[in-house]
């Protein structure tokens, strides 16, 4: 079963891009889950949530910690519409046949942030230009070492491959 994760990355990277999983650029989750269709197929599944993406940009608020222990320091990001949107097409282009990791988190429950990595963070009051959604695989090759960037969507629902 593949381990899959769609994020909207701060600066925007392009498919094929690979990384250690503790170099995480920074980004907003917008979905994780596991599939047990192969990488193309999960794409195709998804592209319709991305049809007619625009740009738009959101602002970072409060910090706070998320994660079992409260140990993982995040920026929090300001409720959008757009955002939302995006989150929960994602989920109706998923459908029923992959298991979302956190569903208590998903829809209603969303709460977007930003999580703190080595690269950085972001403070109150900073802006993000929303520009880009991308399809990460959070096992690559079998690999949990490693992340790599799968397709990205900019603008309109055309992945663009590696």
């Amino acid at each position: 079963m593949g381990a899959y994760v769609v994020v909207v990355f701060i600066k925007p990277v392009r498919a094929g891009h690979t990384f250690e999983r503790s170099e995480w650029p920074l980004h907003i989750t917008l979905a994780r889950f596991d599939s047990k269709e192969p990488p193309d197929g999960v794409t195709k599944r998804i592209d319709p949530a991305f049809s007619g993406l625009q740009a738009f940009e959101v602002r970072a608020g409060a910090d706070d910690f998320f994660g079992r222990n409260r140990s993982v320091p995040v920026s929090l990001v300001e409720p959008h519409p757009q955002l939302q949107l995006l989150h929960d097409r994602l989920l109706d282009a998923l459908g029923t046949d992959v298991h979302l990791l956190s569903p208590h988190h998903m829809r209603q429950n969303f709460r977007p942030h930003i999580s703190h990595q080595a690269e950085g963070r972001l403070h109150s009051g900073d802006v993000v230009h929303v520009e880009q959604a991308a399809l990460v695989d959070m096992r690559p090759d079998g690999d949990a070492k490693h992340r790599r960037v799968l397709a990205v969507w900019n603008g309109q629902a055309k992945p663009a491959g590696p």
